[in-house]
């Protein structure tokens, strides 16, 4: 198939977002921002038909020889500038392991690019988040990225820095990439750094197993909520295709995240070693 036109990368019959005034986008609407509000990830199962997602993890995975590889221990939280005394989750490290395929890697007439710059999605995520204006990333790295995830590969617990991703799965593995999490663990006002610790200390009181399939759309609001991705285990890499959006137009993500994952690029700087924290 091309996929010259959306309706053979999407299922319209089932997510109508083109007709923003029917009846069925209402409901998905009002479903997804009750499920935001109580569990801080909403998803559209068979977003996405399976003959595209089956091509688009193929032509990811074509394209990891050229992506970035990023293994790292890092901590959950972005640094507050605070000292923080050893053994505080604020210093706990967890490691990261995976490769990314960056933006100005993936082709212009990409399945996964026309999701992204397909506007009735756009306006639809505008609408479920409740934001006055929401603007696709302009960022010719990290606009649009796919983490592929191999034998071993993980993402360890953290917090986003940003309020929501948006992301659709490409591919399963065959064992382990399963995504945890607890919603909503902190607040402005609570850190909750005891329950924190608990998880980092291997308790799964409170800890979810997200149900995500192949070709769900899902929205995720992780920047209160503490979530990591299992180690992948066999041969079949774990392929998901990420969105960046932004309530500021014209959005690029910073200068000094943007040099690591210049040394993180296979002939990028050559001069450079694979990034390691």
């Amino acid at each position: 198939m091309s996929f010259d036109t959306i309706a053979e990368i999407i299922d319209l019959d089932r997510y109508p977002l083109h007709r923003p005034e029917s009846p069925t986008v209402d409901a998905l609407l009002r479903e997804g921002q009750a499920a935001l509000g109580r569990d801080a990830l909403f998803s559209l199962p068979g977003f996405a038909r399976p003959e595209a997602v089956s091509f688009m993890a193929a032509e990811i995975e074509a394209r990891v020889p050229l992506a970035s590889r990023l293994e790292a221990n890092s901590a959950s939280y972005g640094d507050d500038g605070s000292s923080w005394p050893a053994g505080h989750p604020r210093t706990v490290t967890h490691q990261f392991r995976y490769h990314q395929v960056l933006n100005h890697q993936i082709p212009n007439d990409s399945p996964l690019r026309k999701i992204f710059c397909w506007e009735p999605l756009r306006e639809f995520l505008r609408q479920l988040m409740g934001y006055e204006t929401f603007h696709r990333s302009e960022c010719p790295h990290l606009a649009l990225t796919s983490k592929v995830a191999g034998d071993g590969d993980t993402d360890g617990w953290h917090f986003d820095g940003n309020d929501v991703v948006f992301s659709i799965l490409l591919r399963e593995p065959e064992g382990g990439g399963v995504f945890e999490y607890i919603p909503n663990v902190r607040s402005d006002t609570n850190q909750n750094y005891e329950t924190v610790a608990a998880v980092f200390n291997g308790n799964k009181d409170g800890v979810r197993r997200a149900k995500l399939a192949v070709g769900d759309l899902n929205v995720f609001q992780g920047n209160r909520t503490l979530h990591h991705v299992t180690p992948v285990q066999g041969a079949r890499k774990r392929i998901v295709g990420l969105f960046s959006y932004d309530r500021q137009p014209g959005t690029n993500f910073g200068e000094p995240y943007v040099a690591e994952l210049r040394r993180w690029t296979p002939g990028a700087m050559s001069t450079d070693p694979v990034f390691r924290a």
